[in-house]
């Protein structure tokens, strides 16, 4: 059960890789647009230091994730796990793999207004459609989704602290990009708040 655990969890990491890149390389092949911006060029500290933040959280996630794929019981004798329920771990799967889904959705819908960090260089369009018409931060959701995850397939302590990091560094950056949002889209931004909530419920 742990090795199709294990394989199962690397083809999910790897179609979110893979997509995730393929985006970046559309978006720059076919439009011109460099949509990695975090922590790149001259922004205020504050988004500076939240994108810095983010960048290394996500990383530190995708690292996680990928070793535990391929060497899960290495990585236990070493830190140990917090619970063995195959039925939980592979309910981490479907949280994952629904994740992934949300993700790859929302950089669809997005188009070529995908960034990654926030662009202040460019100005781009204020997508309310498809999936954003339930979240405005579908792609985090999807992140979210992602962390918690990575938690239920692989319960110890190191991922419960990513979890954790990932899940604050996501909202500090949601709550910069509001701020950046509202200078851009100004009443019409207020308005998509008033009427999507920020994550699903909420």
């Amino acid at each position: 059960m742990s090795n199709l655990k294990n394989i199962l969890s690397l083809i999910l990491f790897s179609i979110f890789l893979i997509s995730y890149l393929l985006k970046l390389v559309i978006l720059y092949k076919k439009n011109h647009i460099n949509g990695n911006v975090l922590a790149k060029g001259k922004k205020l500290s504050k988004i500076h230091f939240t994108e810095l933040f983010v960048k290394t959280t996500t990383f530190l996630w995708g690292a996680t994730w990928f070793a535990f794929s391929l060497a899960e019981s290495f990585i236990v004798t070493l830190i140990g796990e917090q619970f063995d329920n195959p039925v939980i771990h592979f309910i981490g799967v479907g949280v994952v793999a629904l994740g992934c889904s949300i993700f790859i959705q929302a950089m669809i819908a997005m188009r070529t207004s995908w960034r990654v960090g926030i662009d202040k260089t460019t100005v781009t369009k204020l997508i309310t459609h498809s999936i954003y018409k339930y979240s405005r931060n579908a792609a985090f959701v999807g992140f979210d989704l992602m962390f918690l995850g990575l938690y239920l397939m692989y319960p110890n302590i190191l991922t419960l602290i990513i979890f954790i990091l990932n899940i604050v560094a996501i909202h500090l950056l949601i709550l910069q990009e509001e701020q950046h949002l509202k200078s851009v889209f100004g009443d019409e931004y207020i308005q998509y708040c008033n009427n999507t909530p920020r994550y699903i419920l909420f």
